[in-house]
């Protein structure tokens, strides 16, 4: 037993070395504590059915922080996506709030007699999200696909000609197809760390914030990182030295009272780890909610936008391949071909 503990400490202490690599402090942080967590179950005779389960996910996170401090790509984003909460448990912390919504009952059920066949409920921000193209990695959703999932079979309305003909669609069926609806398309849809109020002053100008009391105010909620600076870290790293030089205070020159830019503390080239947090960025849509107020129209509601941050790189870039001189050759002597093909013609 004494020689089993003694690995897990060795096995800690590597992962220690590596996570002290890493480039910012909230990576630091969320390794160490997620690590320290894992160890501790891992050394907890009450949870030895976790143990095998655990181990792996330590000697995983491992190999991926030794890949994401040597320059991989690959692992870095690993990294990012598991401390942003792109992935694993804090993903679905963000994720498990939004799918009710306060004060509004759930759906009625489908089968009356059975409480579990009331269908998913899609809240005000997982409508938004799952109907915009910035959160979506595939096709957004409109209000009509997620009210009847497209594949839901036309038999499921009673009074289509294919009802009328076969007799009334299962219930039990039309409950499994809508939540393997839900659960097909969640992974395709990357959601918020917070949610942003766009408050208007007096004089008109629009003001954005991030602060709890202001959010409930304006009649949205908090979720995920509200108000914690860890997506305006991620902004400010992601942010060309020349637009944080521009955005700087001009008037205020005192260190003491101008916060610190947030910088990378590491070996790999700031190039490198400006553009892994711009695609960070791209996988973290901005939630924005617009207060009721009233227009040349008449009253107008609250609702939600999703918009990308302006540091984050662009989705789907065109890859671009390094062309040797071989290519270089065989292309131009098609061209030759095709030249005198059309003068032969």
């Amino acid at each position: 037993m004494n020689g089993e503990v003694d690995t897990v400490f060795a096995l800690y202490r590597t992962c220690l070395r590596q996570i002290r690599r890493l480039p910012t402090d909230y990576l630091r942080q969320f390794f160490r504590l997620r690590v320290g967590d894992d160890v501790r179950a891992i050394l907890d005779p009450k949870r030895q059915h976790l143990q095998p389960t655990k181990i792996r996910r330590v000697l995983k996170d491992l190999r991926k922080l030794e890949g994401a401090n040597a320059g991989y790509v690959k692992c870095f984003d690993y990294v990012l996506n598991t401390a942003y909460g792109r992935r694993g448990p804090l993903r679905w912390e963000i994720l498990d709030p939004l799918r009710s919504e306060p004060g509004v009952p759930p759906p009625p059920r489908i089968i009356p007699a059975v409480e579990s066949s009331r269908p998913p409920q899609y809240s005000s921000e997982m409508t938004a999200l799952f109907g915009s193209d910035v959160s979506r990695m595939s096709r957004p959703l409109n209000k009509a696909q997620l009210a009847h999932p497209p594949i839901l079979p036309p038999r499921a309305n009673p009074e289509s000609p294919e009802a009328l003909a076969l007799g009334p669609f299962s219930k039990r069926r039309e409950v499994n197809i809508r939540w393997r609806f839900f659960w097909q398309e969640l992974p395709k849809t990357t959601f918020p760390l917070q949610t942003v109020v766009e408050e208007s002053s007096g004089s008109g100008a629009v003001s954005p914030t991030t602060d709890p009391a202001a959010v409930a105010r304006a009649g949205a909620r908090s979720i995920g990182l509200q108000n914690t600076g860890v997506f305006e870290e991620v902004e400010a790293l992601a942010s060309p030295p020349s637009r944080l030089r521009h955005s700087a205070p001009v008037a205020s020159r005192n260190s003491a009272a101008t916060p610190a830019v947030p910088s990378f503390d590491s070996h790999l080239p700031t190039r490198f780890l400006r553009r892994r947090y711009q695609q960070l960025l791209a996988r973290i849509p901005v939630l924005v909610f617009k207060p009721p107020r009233e227009g040349p129209a008449g009253p107008q509601s609250g609702k939600f936008q999703v918009r990308l941050s302006p540091n984050a790189a662009k989705r789907q870039a065109p890859v671009h391949r390094t062309t040797a001189e071989a290519d270089i050759a065989w292309i131009q002597y098609a061209e030759d071909v095709d030249k005198r093909k059309s003068k032969a013609k």
